[in-house]
């Protein structure tokens, strides 16, 4: 439910979105970051924390862009780490997000 939210600020949930901050870039429905998390070959000095393709998170299938939000999560900033998320989700009731989804 919070990944809802956060990917609703993020991307509107559109998948092949990308945002260029000058430095680095966010891919795909969750705007994981090309310095920190996926590997354009454009970032100099990114860690790759994912060890995946940027352009491979930019497509309908999410499996491989959930895989790297939850390694994303599981560093010390967690959700924190979205932007989207501290200022939009975080301590606020996100229920709406998937009201009458079969969960």
């Amino acid at each position: 439910m919070p990944g809802m939210c956060m990917a609703y600020y993020e991307s509107r949930y559109t998948t092949n979105a990308m945002y260029d901050n000058g430095w680095s870039r966010d891919y795909g429905i969750f705007q994981i970051n090309s310095y920190w998390w996926c590997n354009d070959g454009k970032t100099s000095g990114a860690v790759s924390a994912c060890s995946i393709s940027c352009n491979s998170l930019m497509n309908d299938d999410i499996n491989d862009d959930i895989t790297c939000a939850k390694r994303v999560v599981r560093d010390p900033n967690g959700m924190g780490a979205w932007v989207a998320w501290n200022n939009y989700c975080k301590n606020k009731d996100v229920s709406s997000f998937v009201s009458g989804c079969a969960l």
